[in-house]
């Protein structure tokens, strides 16, 4: 399957179910502030003013989603910095994401699920991380990282949960989830944390947190967490296009 195909018949599929395609802007003057999230910066000479590009599409579904309350997706290039490069990963790639309002991080699962049947034929199971894993980022990754990846089967699609609340503060507490397939991750999905106050200062300790270590920071995008002060219940996931492709033709 080439690549126009596959992104066709994807825009079908969701097309299909109701779903609004959102068309996201490149150039930012601010983006949200997540940890290990590393925006590229670009200027516009002639004014002399900085923008950044976009980590993944989810500010602009989430202003979408705050004024009209529907199912959309974005087909997007999303750019992040300060990452290896390597055969399942580039500093521009292809991300696929979709918000389902009134459902939650099981709910998008099982549609999760339902898209992926459509491309591979493939079992699912189900995995929830142990308890008294290590409350510290770089610990929790070099856990997941030595332990968790390398056991994960081969021939299966894993639905990872149990995520520790401190990684994901987009994520209401305790629901969220990523996909795993055939040893490579695919998605990473949620019940949407629609408090603008936690949102707010997790942005602020991922500001703090760059400027005591003189890493890269951008403006932060305050509109975001008061658009997703507007929803109710919602459920979003985010998943490599490319990665997916590469599977299907395999």
């Amino acid at each position: 399957m080439t690549q126009s195909e596959f992104l066709k018949s994807i825009r079908q599929y969701l097309w299909n179910l109701d779903f609004t395609e959102i068309e996201i802007p490149y150039l930012n003057p601010s983006l949200p502030l997540e940890a290990n999230l590393y925006s590229f910066k670009t200027t516009w000479t002639h004014k002399n003013v900085n923008y950044y590009l976009p980590t993944s599409p989810e500010f602009a579904l989430k202003k979408f989603l705050s004024e009209n309350q529907k199912n959309c997706f974005a087909i997007s290039h999303c750019f992040r910095d300060l990452e290896n490069e390597g055969p399942n990963h580039t500093p521009e790639f292809l991300m696929l994401e979709w918000y389902e309002i009134n459902k939650n991080y099981q709910n998008l699962m099982l549609s999760t699920r339902n898209f992926i049947k459509k491309y591979l034929d493939i079992e699912f199971t189900n995995f929830v991380l142990p308890q008294n894993l290590p409350d510290k980022e770089a610990d929790f990754n070099q856990y997941f990282l030595n332990k968790i990846e390398p056991n994960l089967p081969k021939d299966k699609a894993v639905f990872i949960t149990g995520y520790p609340a401190f990684l994901s503060p987009l994520a209401k507490k305790g629901q969220r989830f990523e996909l795993y397939i055939n040893g490579i991750e695919i998605a990473n999905g949620c019940t949407e944390n629609t408090d603008p106050d936690s949102i707010l200062k997790s942005f602020n300790r991922e500001k703090e947190y760059r400027i005591k270590n003189s890493l890269p920071l951008h403006p932060i995008d305050t509109s975001f967490a008061t658009n997703s002060a507007k929803l109710k219940t919602i459920s979003g996931i985010g998943l490599g296009i490319d990665r997916l492709l590469k599977m299907i033709n395999q």
